[in-house]
């Protein structure tokens, strides 16, 4: 079945990497920066070129870019006075823009200090902010300034227009800006409108269109023939396109290569998976295919060792997989154990992982406080790291059902590398983050019955 997964990795736009603001460069710190150096530009710097060592020393004192910085972008750009880029700054100081969101964007886009203040950027900054977005625009737009390189006529008007009117309000265009505002440049131009066609005429629901649009519309960059070739694949293996698991389908398949998802497939192999445990796994939640090799292999070997889990069992929750093991798995475990040692109670693990911190604390913690006072604190320090043997279970004893029947861990055994935390693609940063959790088929796991019970 899994033969089909042929899919090439997705070429999206790169998201611009976020530089952290140099504070120490400002306008204000100027002065201590030149009493303890020599006060001359670096060797880069043609000091007799007026245009460059005048952009250096603004960019330094007005713009807050550090020395080395400065002069790589002074290089590009021709300013004779302060009168255009100190209308530019002021400009951005007007609409939000902090000294380290200034800072940023022109780090990334040096020339924003030619542009024209009046007729160039603030009729864009206007029409932003007239659609809701002033809240985050100066943090987006310092960071991927490139949304401001569009025309105002040609590209943000017409691109807020489709996507308002396959929206339906203003709000929901503001989420889509947050998530890629280049959008309002690449959707009228790209392949926006026909993937969504795509889409729609094999029958995804309207509903699970506009959650894709609002939370991963980059995905609507691919080629047309690519995304209709996958949508076929997907509906072969099975994935109903009236479900959510769907559209999370197409994204694994149009997003990675084909050696990609073979080698992701042969770790989940190493771990005790049958071709059968990779289908449901894959059917249920495709985005287990996101996750880094060396993720896969630690979460396995945690759910293993420590919670008892047979491997055979996980595929049919392979949402678990996606949990940090240091700050969710450890210190839920630890408490969970200790809870199990004292007899109070016997907990899933599908209970005790997939609960909001605040459930976990009120219904683990808070109600056992009295019997085990020191509970709390277990968890915290389990949570901080600060112990290492037993998760911050002091004198914790071996599970008792693992004692009587070992189920062998085929990760660790393996000799493979189990050291290695998630390192998702840019555009999956975090599974609670995506909401990857929300499945109905966590309520219906089972599994071996623990000391603390599977299910």
């Amino acid at each position: 079945m899994f033969a089909i997964l042929r899919g090439r990795r997705l070429r999206f736009l790169p998201e611009l990497s976020i530089l952290a603001a140099r504070q120490l460069w400002t306008s204000e710190n100027a002065f201590f920066f030149r009493a303890f150096t020599s006060g001359k530009p670096p060797p880069s710097v043609r000091e007799n070129d007026p245009e460059q060592s005048f952009a250096f020393s603004y960019l330094v004192s007005s713009c807050g870019l550090a020395p080395d910085v400065a002069a790589r972008a002074s290089s590009k750009l021709h300013l004779k006075s302060p009168e255009n880029p100190d209308a530019v700054l002021n400009l951005l100081r007007e609409y939000g823009f902090t000294a380290a969101d200034i800072s940023v964007m022109v780090t990334r886009w040096p020339n924003v200090l030619c542009s024209c203040p009046d007729k160039t950027l603030l009729p864009k900054l206007e029409f932003f902010t007239s659609i809701g977005v002033l809240p985050i625009l100066a943090g987006k737009l310092s960071r991927i300034p490139n949304a401001l390189w569009y025309s105002l006529k040609n590209s943000i008007i017409p691109s807020y227009a489709l996507l308002k009117n396959l929206l339906g309000s203003d709000k929901l265009v503001v989420q889509v800006f947050k998530r890629d505002p280049l959008i309002f440049g690449w959707c009228i131009a790209g392949n926006f409108s026909s993937n969504l066609s795509i889409l729609a005429a094999c029958g995804v629901p309207s509903s699970s269109l506009i959650s894709l649009v609002t939370t991963q519309p980059r995905m609507l960059r691919v080629s047309p023939e690519k995304l209709s070739s996958q949508v076929d694949r997907a509906i072969e293996m099975g994935f109903l396109v009236s479900k959510d698991a769907f559209l999370k389908a197409i994204r694994v398949l149009v997003g990675f290569e084909e050696s990609t998802l073979k080698r992701k497939m042969e770790v989940y192999r190493q771990c005790g998976w049958s071709e059968s445990d990779i289908r449901t796994a894959f059917l249920s939640q495709a985005l287990c295919m996101g996750l880094s090799e060396k993720k896969i292999l630690k979460s396995m070997a945690f759910l293993v060792d420590k919670f008892g889990c047979a491997p055979g069992d996980v595929p049919r929750c392979p949402m678990l997989l996606g949990y940090s093991v240091e700050k969710r798995m450890k210190p839920r475990w630890a408490v969970a154990t200790v809870l199990s040692e004292k007899g109070l109670k016997n907990a899933s693990v599908t209970s005790l992982l997939t609960v909001s911190e605040k459930i976990f604390l009120k219904t683990y913690v808070e109600k056992y406080k009295k019997h085990i006072p020191e509970l709390l604190d277990i968890y915290r320090d389990s949570s901080e790291g600060q112990t290492q043997s037993g998760c911050g279970v002091p004198n914790s004893q071996p599970n008792p059902a693992q004692t009587k029947k070992k189920v062998e861990n085929p990760v660790t055994s393996s000799g493979l590398d189990t050291t290695g935390e998630n390192k998702l693609r840019p555009e999956t940063d975090s599974f609670v983050a995506q909401g990857w959790f929300n499945s109905p088929y966590i309520r219906t796991c089972s599994g071996p019955t623990l000391t603390m019970s599977y299910y």
